[in-house]
């Protein structure tokens, strides 16, 4: 008795797309492993390469009409690549969407403390901002006095998004830390 031979992916997806779960089931089994690998490659978070994977097969299965010939791998690549791509977009979005709304409350904020009394921070800030390195000096007058975005600062720094924003961090402590320190020593 010779064994039959094993479907092709061209059989197996006339087969799903007339409802027999197990030719997709078939299909999900020989080409889950090589989708998951080309997900995680390109995956900057671990958790999103299960959803794609798992995305890309619903897809592929509410639209295997759309599937013609060859390999099923290319086209469920492609349909994961995409729905990656608009993952991303959309985590970007929120990552604006958080860092201006991180804006709004430090303004806020600042605009409820203008009815404080003034004390000497500014003029304490003034000194620290005198004791930064030019390259600091020159990201912290990008993003504040020009208004820049760290997209825009890394474009004209020549550094990446995540650097920019690294350094702003780290100067923006430096400034605190100075000013504490100042505010210290100040005579009573």
């Amino acid at each position: 008795m010779t064994p039959s031979p094993i479907p092709n992916d061209i059989t197996l997806a006339r087969q799903a797309e007339t409802g027999d779960e197990s030719a997709f089931r078939h299909l999900m089994q020989r080409h889950l492993q090589s989708l998951r690998a080309f997900i995680s490659l390109r995956a900057p978070i671990p958790d999103l390469i299960d959803e794609v994977a798992h995305d890309a097969f619903v897809f592929a299965y509410q639209n295997m009409k759309d599937f013609k010939e060859g390999s099923l791998q290319p086209w469920l690549r492609s349909i994961a690549h995409n729905i990656l791509r608009d993952r991303m977009k959309a985590y970007a979005r929120d990552c604006a969407k958080h860092e201006r709304y991180s804006e709004q409350v430090r303004w806020e904020m600042a605009l409820e403390d203008s009815d404080k009394p003034v004390s000497d921070e500014s003029d304490h800030l003034a000194t620290c901002i005198e004791k930064l390195r030019y390259h600091q000096r020159t990201v912290l007058d990008l993003r504040y006095e020009a208004g820049l975005s760290s997209e825009e600062i890394a474009r004209r720094t020549g550094r990446s998004t995540l650097a920019v924003r690294t350094l702003l961090m780290r100067v923006r402590q430096q400034l605190r830390k100075c000013i504490e320190s100042q505010m210290e020593q100040k005579p009573a």
